[in-house]
């Protein structure tokens, strides 16, 4: 009896392996993993007013265009804020039309995005190596401390990183694939156009970048790679990016020109877009940050990092896969650790694929490090529970020079000024967390000595998950000291027959007024020309002190949100001119005054 063989081409041995079916396993872990990613982060969307600075500014600049039909000129309090392309503006808007107006429909969009990249982290870590490893890289990732708390800011960020991470996902299905490879290439270029069109250059040059830094050690890489350059797909990429900046351009004649300078330029030398001061940390302050943002992971990893980087690295050894990672990770960390402004959310575009080398890294330490990494985990947990019991009462506010810093830097210094009991809002966000860490890791613990990899690693990311809700919690039952949301809702009543609002302090600060407040706002003494670098905005939100004491002087409500550190200056002021001063209400770290009761 003679067996029939058939021969297989060098094409479908090498490049196009027969694919089988994927196991139910395989579609549960990936259910799972969209299921977790929905409950915490859409469940949790409704949970919280909106914080000045970024918060305010997007949301409140989509419901401007909301409101005045402008939908293509994003703006704050009537002022053009072009800064950033509108992707995310746009997005925004749709969630508005389809759910009102509020606080959940803004951050839909972000929300959303992480689900979306943690599924690409599913896909990417499955292409690599296989479904499990993609799996835990998911609960990785969702684990991050600083997923639960960065992620959830309506900011382009997120959604960014999900376009960059889709981007990537298809120039590997292209990769490993001829089949296809022209539409995986296209949807590579159609990703990362998304990605400019939400957070500007950067969401080519990062794909970019990764895919040239690769090609430059693995020589079937440069050969599959160079057909992403054809000219098809290049036009196919500015015919979605060119026509908004165009627009842009012809409207605002001096856009191109901002936009090379500061936004470009500007930040590649660390310098802030109008005043050209640096704004960055120092390295050592955002490799900590980094240390927090991906706690516990950070943490647990630590020991296998320092004690066997040859096992990790494997430098002599590094297959396409663990190239991958690093040239990714590479091009996203070292230019922000080196070059340009520091600010650490500026790197979550690289995190979703430090969830999947984290993968690696867990797999290739040594159980007697993996179990020293649980023991950290734990230890920080007991250190947490013991700041909830014993620390938190010490809390004292602190005098600093705070600089040109950030909003993260501005939230930091608003802690320190919060009075005790806010700050008993943050005592069952660290004793939840901390009990959460100690019990799991102890889990862990025992699933490393049991040679159950998968399982440990599984339940130190389950044990952020009751922490991480708690600091959601903990963030909205916070948002006074960071938001102006109560203000806005005492203000609107007051000022719908006739009146005016005015904000003293740095636009960003008023933010959340734009989203919150039912009419324009007035600033006081504020650069114009800081305030809006682009475009003409309108003088008359801008008024000086006096212009202030003739509106308080007129027939209508005035009412004056100022800093309580400056409550005392505009007594004296107000009263040594009208012997009148009222203190209507207080909002955290703001109180409100009013020319009438």
């Amino acid at each position: 009896m003679t067996a029939a063989t058939r021969t297989v081409s060098l094409e479908e041995t090498l490049l196009e392996p027969p694919a089988l079916p994927p196991p139910p396993t395989r579609h549960a872990l990936l259910a799972i993993l969209i299921a977790l990613a929905a409950l915490l982060h859409v469940g949790t969307i409704g949970s919280g007013d909106l914080y000045s600075q970024t918060e305010g500014q997007y949301a409140g600049a989509a419901r401007e265009m909301v409101e005045t039909h402008q939908w293509l000129l994003p703006t704050n309090d009537g002022i053009p804020r072009l800064q950033k392309p509108p992707l995310l503006y746009w997005l925004i808007i749709i969630s508005f039309k389809l759910f009102g107006i509020n606080e959940a429909a803004a951050r839909l969009p972000v929300a959303i995005a992480v689900v979306a990249s943690v599924a690409l982290i599913f896909l990417i870590g499955e292409k690599l190596t296989d479904y499990w490893r993609g799996f835990i890289a998911g609960l990785i990732y969702l684990s991050f401390c600083g997923t639960f708390l960065l992620a959830r800011i309506v900011m382009p960020e997120p959604l960014v990183s999900a376009f960059i991470a889709s981007a990537i996902f298809c120039a590997v299905c292209g990769y490993q694939r001829r089949r296809h490879r022209h539409a995986w290439f296209a949807a590579f270029w159609i990703c990362s156009a998304f990605a400019c069109l939400t957070k500007g250059l950067l969401g080519v040059v990062y794909p970019a970048a990764i895919l040239v830094l690769l090609s430059m050690f693995y020589r079937e890489a440069r050969l599959r790679y160079r057909a992403l350059l054809r000219w098809q797909y290049v036009a196919m990429f500015l015919l979605i990016v060119a026509p908004w900046h165009l627009w842009a351009q012809w409207h605002f004649p001096g856009y191109f020109r901002y936009l090379v300078s500061s936004e470009w330029w500007g930040h590649l030398r660390g310098l802030s877009d109008d005043t050209h001061d640096y704004k960055g940390m120092p390295a050592y302050q955002f490799l900590l940050m980094h240390l927090a943002w991906w706690f516990p992971w950070s943490i647990a990893l630590l020991p296998g990092v320092i004690f066997a980087w040859r096992r990790l690295m494997r430098p002599h050894d590094v297959n396409f896969a663990d190239a991958l990672l690093l040239c990714w990770m590479a091009v996203v960390f070292v230019p922000l650790l080196f070059l340009g402004q520091r600010q650490d959310y500026y790197s979550m575009s690289m995190w979703s694929v430090v969830a999947l080398w984290a993968v690696v890294v867990w797999d290739r330490m040594p159980q007697k490090l993996r179990a020293a990494g649980a023991i950290a985990v734990a230890l920080a947990g007991i250190m947490s529970a013991a700041e909830a019991f014993f620390l938190v009462g010490a809390a004292r506010p602190l005098n600093a020079n705070w600089g040109t810093m950030d909003a993260r830097w501005t939230a930091w210094r608003a802690l320190h000024e919060m009075p005790m009991s806010a700050w008993l809002v943050i005592r069952p966000v660290l004793a939840t967390t901390g009990i959460s860490l100690v019990l799991l890791s102890l889990v862990a613990l025992y699933f490393i000595f049991k040679r159950r990899e998968k399982l440990a690693a599984i339940a130190l990311a389950a044990a952020m998950v009751p922490g991480g809700l708690s600091m959601i919690e903990g963030v909205a039952r916070t948002a006074p000291y960071f938001s102006l949301a109560d203000v806005a809702r005492f203000l609107n009543p007051r000022l719908e027959s006739g009146g005016d609002a005015i904000f003293e302090g740095p636009f960003d600060d008023s933010s959340s007024l734009v989203f919150y407040l039912n009419r324009k706002f007035l600033l006081v003494d504020q650069n114009l020309q800081k305030a809006a670098p682009i475009g003409r905005p309108p003088t008359d939100i801008f008024v000086n002190e006096q212009a202030v004491l003739e509106k308080w002087a007129g027939p209508y409500a005035v009412y004056l949100i100022v800093e309580q550190s400056r409550a005392d200056y505009w007594k004296q002021l107000l009263i040594s001119r009208f012997h009148i001063y009222h203190q209507v209400t207080t909002s955290g770290t703001y109180v409100v005054l009013g020319n009438q009761l």
